[in-house]
């Protein structure tokens, strides 16, 4: 009875103990997420199309300034010339302070204009940076259910039969072999049994084009990186267009055979087989399959920025979208 309470207690102190640690690494977790946004805030700042916006923008306010500069400088100088032709007298002179005036006037327009030179360019920043922000987020609103309904036929595709998908996960993990079940029918009641490659084709064709009207419409002047995730994504998709349609073009009826070798092959396979070194079939597949995993990092940077920009746009850290 005593060994078995001492066990149980025993038993309470191990789960304490690790619900501590796990929260403690929760934390931990958390502080460097906030410290990663930050570092992508500021790189995005460096490498955005606005601080050559900024820096195009001082120097026009250098030049003008220059020129001001310049010519207070020069009627300045004349006053000095002035002074030293006038003699005892030059003080009661019309001249010497219609000079001053002049001077004066120049010292004027130099402080307005780098004033309103700098409040007109940082509100026409700001307005900027917040109607890229509001259009980004608009864009996002109606991406994400394609993103959702992408990552359910791509993880379905992924995943070989005998597993249960993971069907939100932003990276599948599957391998090579699991792909030997690309012509089953999909299992989610919506696809109406259809095999799970063509319904990955559909949703993938629905989500590209998505993507693309958002790259057309956003300039992302103060969000390069997301551009870049958004481009990453189009490109690999433009250039696995091809495999997929060929293992599509596989598995239509009549071409039977040409469908069981691909399966076959699949199952023969080296896992570690790289693209390039075998031919025909086999190596449709295998540039497939580099397209998803592509995919996989452009959808992941993506959602990661989009949370930068859009804090309740949630993604976790196991690359699911809530």
């Amino acid at each position: 009875m005593a060994s078995s309470l001492d066990r149980s207690t025993r038993g309470a102190k191990q789960k304490k103990k690790e619900e501590s640690e796990r929260k403690r690494s929760e934390k931990q977790s958390a502080r460097t997420d906030t410290r990663t946004r930050k570092e992508v805030k500021k790189k995005n700042v460096r490498n955005s199309a606005a601080r050559f916006e900024s820096r195009s923008m001082l120097r026009t306010m250098a030049v003008s300034s220059g020129i001001l500069i310049i010519a207070f400088i020069v009627f300045e100088g004349l006053l000095i010339l002035f002074k030293s032709m006038a003699g005892e007298g030059y003080s009661n002179r019309d001249e010497y302070w219609h000079l001053i005036n002049i001077a004066d006037t120049c010292v004027g327009f130099l402080i307005g204009i780098i004033a309103m030179d700098a409040l007109t360019y940082f509100n026409d920043s700001n307005r900027s940076k917040r109607d890229e922000a509001r259009a980004i987020i608009r864009h996002n609103r109606i991406i994400k259910p394609y993103i959702e309904m992408f990552l359910a036929r791509k993880n379905a595709l992924m995943t070989a039969d005998e597993k249960v998908p993971k069907y939100f996960d932003v990276v599948s993990g599957g391998t090579l072999y699991d792909l030997k079940d690309m012509y089953s029918s999909s299992k989610l009641g919506t696809d109406a049994e259809k095999p799970k490659i063509v319904v990955f084709e559909f949703y993938l064709k629905k989500l590209n084009t998505a993507f693309l009207n958002m790259a057309e419409d956003i300039n992302f002047d103060y969000n390069p990186e997301l551009c870049d995730a958004i481009m990453s994504f189009l490109n690999e998709t433009i250039y696995g267009q091809a495999s997929t349609e060929a293992l599509i073009a596989y598995g239509i009826e009549g071409n039977r055979a040409q469908k069981m070798s691909v399966i076959r092959k699949i199952k023969e396979a080296d896992p570690d087989t790289q693209i390039g070194s075998v031919e025909g079939e086999l190596n449709t597949v295998l540039i497939f399959k580099r397209m998803v995993e592509q995919q996989e990092k452009a959808i992941k940077q993506y959602n990661y920025l989009i949370e930068v920009i859009d804090p309740e746009n949630k993604v976790s850290r196991h690359g699911k979208i809530h």
